[in-house]
């Protein structure tokens, strides 16, 4: 990987980490309904059995048989509980040989409760069955392995990745994200979105994304300046494309008081730590519009906004079908919850904070009436 792609990756990887730093507006669109999404439960301690302990909790899913496996790039494994936070077991370990990580970066379920690592370092994903053992891996991904991935049918992922090309005609290079679709091999079964831009510039726009189990899947730009998600069938040929009302929003002095940088993910072979490679870290004075977390089991896709008119968590959530917006939940979660990550599958409802300011915990969410 050369100088230029590894810069713009970990330009990527910290724009993604830093995610919770998104939040809040108005929610005036839609069909508004008194719900509110509250804490359940919670998995982590900060002394005490070490299987509750952890070094920093990098992504968490709720699998497709309801259990919560949590993905701990420090500790390099995954750790699995029951819906009722017991715990399970543990899969994978630290290392280059298979079912081991060197970075694992982001996990997916599949069906029948297994799931899927992709090591942002190592360039591959490898695969572990319902009972936590190792089953397969695809690696050999170039120049670089999908980042984070969702779960797709038969067994697939769906996820984004680097990658550049040459244009002889114009003696050029361009580099920028594919989102992909992979089942057998690491060549990618279907692409649905690709953003490329001068190897050179920084004008490139990247998406954050969603799936379903079906392989539909959701994107929308990370902007300051527009609301626009698109989605598409299992097929790739779109769906929808939904914009909402949006212009440029501050964040409140509470967000800004609670921003922190997320984790940066030290490159091949760097002896950089999180801390140093975000030294220069600022907090964005401005709301990024809209970030989606995932399908829940009603078909409804979840995407964090900032139209909430406070500092705490605001929600839209649409129509799979036809993107119509179906209601709005303005939160009651403390203001720190704005900088958190947030997961949304079939199965259940998941945040956590990347770069917690005590110890690293993941809470169990529920949608409630009020």
């Amino acid at each position: 990987m050369n100088q230029r792609m590894l810069s713009v990756l970990l330009a990527w990887l910290f724009l993604f980490s830093g995610c919770g730093d998104v939040s809040p507006t108005d929610g005036s669109s839609g069909e508004t309904l008194e719900y509110d999404l509250v804490k359940v439960d919670s998995i982590g301690v900060e002394l005490g059995d070490s299987n509750y302990v952890f070094g920093a909790v990098i992504d968490a899913v709720v699998l497709t048989d309801g259990r919560i496996a949590l993905l701990d790039i420090i500790r390099q494994k995954v750790s699995v509980f029951s819906h009722e936070g017991e715990f399970i077991g543990c899969a994978g370990s630290g290392g280059s040989g298979p079912g081991q990580f060197t970075s694992p970066y982001s996990i997916a379920p599949l069906s029948g409760g297994g799931f899927a690592v992709a090591d942002v370092q190592l360039c591959k994903v490898v695969f572990f069955d319902s009972s936590l053992v190792f089953s397969r891996e695809l690696s050999g991904f170039t120049p670089a392995g999908p980042l984070r991935i969702q779960g797709g049918p038969e067994g697939s992922i769906i996820g984004s990745r680097m990658n550049y090309y040459f244009d002889e005609e114009e003696e050029t290079i361009y580099s920028g994200v594919e989102y992909c679709r992979w089942r057998g091999s690491v060549e990618p079964d279907l692409l649905y979105l690709e953003s490329y831009a001068l190897h050179t510039s920084d004008d490139r726009v990247f998406y954050t994304f969603a799936s379903a189990g079906d392989g539909s899947f959701f994107c929308a730009p990370i902007s300051e300046t527009e609301y626009v998600i698109t989605g598409f069938d299992p097929a790739g040929d779109t769906l929808f494309t939904t914009e909402l009302p949006w212009s440029m929003t501050p964040k409140t002095q509470e967000e800004l008081d609670v921003a922190r940088p997320g984790m940066v993910i030290p490159g091949p072979g760097s002896e950089s730590t999180s801390s140093e490679l975000s030294a220069g870290w600022k907090a964005d004075s401005l709301r990024n519009a809209t970030y989606l977390f995932g399908v829940d089991s009603l078909g409804r896709l979840w995407a964090k906004s900032g139209r909430g008119a406070g500092s705490t968590p605001f929600f839209d959530l649409f129509d799979c079908e036809d993107g119509s917006l179906l209601m709005s939940i303005e939160t009651s979660l403390p203001v720190s919850a704005s900088v958190w990550a947030f997961r949304v599958t079939e199965s259940g409802i998941l945040g956590w904070d990347h770069n917690p300011s005590d110890y690293p915990r993941v809470y169990l969410l529920e949608l409630v009436e009020r």
